[in-house]
């Protein structure tokens, strides 16, 4: 009876200790992140530094040869249309000098009649997206068509009004060329009294001055570049992408400008991708070939005036629900896109399909579950089949 005691004591004993050395060397699990795989709004983007750039610039020259009056505003100084930003007082002038400026108005009457016939255009066409946008508002109603083809209708329609807009100021500055080419013309009349030998150059639009060309008294000739405006309603931003990125966007695509200096980003839509590349030497030396992106504003500018920096996010692609992952879960084998996903305390390695992508998420295509918890950050020491403790699922 003793000695079977004894036994069982010492099978007891050994089990013990067995069990011990088993939890003394198991291998211990590996601490972990995970999230999990949600349905939710995605968007691919493409980001750039960009400048912000007045899209009409008008440089005032000299429409005659003659003595410059001291020009008395500076460069960020306000102007209205009309006001005389400079006067020249004019010199004797010979025969070949009189054809020359006869030859100036001929050119600024061919200017007016072509800025007249863009006026023409932009009319046309802003009648056009009006009247497409009244249709759009009917069969969004009806529910006929979606919500993306209705807002690309409204974009186009504010496009259309705002290129109109800028067509009629160039009218206007074309007419005032043609003014100024006749007044100087008729000062150089040889029954012109002394005191109307003075030639007063005019803005043609509101704006601001960003340049000063001529400001001290001198003599002149006619054409000298004197002063140089921008017309600041009309701002844009461009920003030059490399061409392999440059192929993914088209007018229309709707933007972000971002890093401007102010609060909220500032929505901006796609006006036109420029054909013409240019080559460009990067920080690294690297020659690359990138093309000019052209942007409007879809709100005010705030307090952005021309060349400022700021950084313009296109997107090329979105949507409001899709199966996502964050973008740190994934990694390579081979030519497939892998995961590790956390189940039943374990790693399993399970091979993906994955689709568009923004900085942070992945869309899932293939090989995921909305709701499965994917690791995060997989480090080396992750293996199949390997035991994991798994801390508080992060929110994507």
């Amino acid at each position: 009876m003793k000695k079977n005691l004894k036994n069982v004591l010492l099978a007891i004993g050994a089990v013990g200790v067995l069990v011990l050395l088993f939890f003394v060397f198991r291998p211990a699990p590996l601490d972990v992140d995970v999230a999990r795989v949600q349905r939710g709004p995605l968007q691919e983007t493409l980001e750039q530094e960009g400048k912000t750039r007045m899209h009409d610039h008008f440089v005032l020259a000299s429409t005659v040869s003659g003595r410059l009056k001291r020009i008395e505003i500076h460069a960020g100084d306000p102007v209205s249309a009309e006001q005389v930003i400079a006067s020249v007082d004019l010199l004797p002038l010979d025969p070949q000098q009189r054809v020359a400026l006869e030859a100036r108005l001929s050119a600024a009457e061919e200017s007016q009649r072509e800025a007249t016939a863009r006026v023409q255009q932009a009319e046309a066409q802003a009648s056009q997206t009006k009247s497409d946008l009244e249709r759009a508002n009917k069969l969004g109603e009806q529910g006929v068509i979606s919500r993306d083809a209705l807002e690309k209708s409204q974009t186009a329609a504010k496009a259309a009004s705002k290129e109109l807009e800028a067509a009629l100021f160039r009218s206007k500055a074309a007419r005032y060329q043609v003014e100024e080419a006749k007044a100087a013309l008729l000062a150089t009349a040889e029954n012109t009294p002394a005191g109307a030998r003075t030639v007063s150059i005019h803005s043609p639009v509101a704006g601001r001055v960003l340049r000063l060309i001529e400001q001290s008294e001198r003599v002149v000739s006619a054409g000298t570049p004197l002063v140089e405006l921008g017309y600041t309603p009309k701002l844009e931003i461009v920003a030059d992408f490399l061409t392999t990125d440059a192929v993914k966007i088209s007018p229309g695509m709707q933007a972000r400008i971002e890093n401007w200096g102010g609060g909220a980003p500032i929505p901006a839509q796609v006006r036109v991708v420029e054909p013409l590349a240019f080559t460009k030497i990067s920080a690294l030396g690297v020659e690359e070939q990138r093309v000019n992106v052209v942007l409007d504003f879809l709100s005010e500018s705030h307090s952005l005036g021309d060349a400022y920096r700021v950084e313009v996010r296109v997107i090329t692609w979105q949507s409001s629900a899709v199966v996502q992952a964050p973008l740190s879960a994934f990694f390579r084998r081979g030519e497939e896109w892998n995961v590790f996903v956390a189940q039943g305390g374990k790693a399993m390695r399970r091979a993906v399909k994955i689709g568009h992508r923004s900085d942070l998420q992945a869309e899932v295509l293939d090989g995921l579950k909305e709701g499965e918890s994917v690791i995060t950050h997989p480090s080396n020491q992750l293996a199949e089949g390997k035991m994991i403790r798994v801390h508080q699922p992060q929110q994507n």
